[in-house]
């Protein structure tokens, strides 16, 4: 069954624009580089400083293997000081997707 990652930031005061970017380039990169990721969505909301990463992979261990990724761990490194806390990370099953292409 596909796994899907939630992985959010809370990002610190006068940030959010800055670690939106970061985390758009990392998860393009890592999309390109990771044939077991299938889709990536990267949102946010301003006013309430967070920035979420939604990753749909083939399988939970796929999903649990990004955290010894090189790639992971220079992104986690770069957002370090301009979050506020610990990333939030979730693992969910899917159950459904739909999309218009």
């Amino acid at each position: 069954m596909a796994e899907v990652t939630e992985f959010t930031l809370h990002v610190k005061p006068g940030h959010y624009e800055q670690v939106a970017e970061i985390y758009s380039e990392f998860a393009h990169d890592y999309l390109e580089l990771n044939p077991s990721l299938i889709s990536v969505l990267v949102v946010g909301d301003p006013g309430q400083g967070i920035v979420r990463g939604i990753g749909v992979f083939n399988t939970a261990a796929d999903a649990a293997a990004v955290n010894s990724d090189q790639i992971f761990a220079n992104f986690n490194d770069q957002i370090a000081p301009l979050i506020s806390g610990n990333p939030e990370r979730v693992l969910l099953d899917l159950l459904h997707a739909w999309s218009k292409v």
